[in-house]
């Protein structure tokens, strides 16, 4: 069986909660799951203790948990393909990312000065997530195509939506930055699908306790 580590299933947890939120905010509109806040304070999570630091806590990462255990277990779950597609999207910008030193430091240098600027994510969730939402779109877009959100144009063209869906995006670039620290390679899904499962059924039983 191949193996999935639990730092590698918190990462691609992580993702999937980044992606199952900028659907939320798609399609209708809703920004207000409990998740969101830790899923944008990952982005700026510097210097975490450990993997799941990045988010907290297990709770935190709850909506990634059943997302990515629905997409195991459910080919035909709704926005599966849509949310599979984004992934893919993310992984391509985020191996050209980390091939560009100078891109790196920049970034890395201005999440620091956004981290120092705010006393609290929650309080300040609309001008931090405007400010991520401007550092996706000039380190991160200009390096491939374009992300191509579906969703509901009403909700789309709202300019507090629209930076919240980029801020989410460049956490979805951090959990795979992290995924890929953790040694995660592009079959995981497909050759470790029960160990992942498992680790999954693992967390959740932590959770619970």
């Amino acid at each position: 069986m191949f193996n999935i580590t639990q730092d590698q299933t918190i990462a691609l947890t992580g993702l999937y909660q980044s992606l199952a939120l900028v659907q939320n905010i798609a399609w209708e509109g809703d920004s207000s799951h409990s998740c969101m806040v830790p899923t944008i304070a990952s982005v700026l999570k510097l210097n975490p203790i450990n993997y799941l630091d990045v988010y907290g806590s297990i709770e935190n990462l709850q909506l990634g948990i059943q997302t990515l255990k629905i997409a195991l277990q459910s080919k035909n779950e709704k926005h599966a393909i849509e949310r599979t597609r984004y992934a893919i999207n993310l992984m391509y910008l985020a191996s050209k990312f980390a091939v560009s030193g100078k891109t790196v430091d920049s970034l890395s240098s201005q999440l620091e000065r956004i981290n120092n600027q705010y006393d609290s994510i929650e309080d300040s969730l609309e001008d931090v997530s405007q400010d991520l939402g401007e550092l996706y779109r000039e380190y991160i877009s200009p390096l491939g195509p374009k992300v191509i959100i579906e969703g509901d144009p009403v909700y789309l063209k709202t300019d507090n939506n629209a930076s919240k869906i980029r801020a989410l995006l460049l956490a979805g670039i951090r959990a795979i930055v992290l995924w890929k620290q953790a040694n995660g390679k592009r079959w995981t899904l497909l050759l470790g699908r029960k160990s992942l499962l498992n680790n999954i059924h693992n967390m959740e039983r932590s959770s619970a306790v």
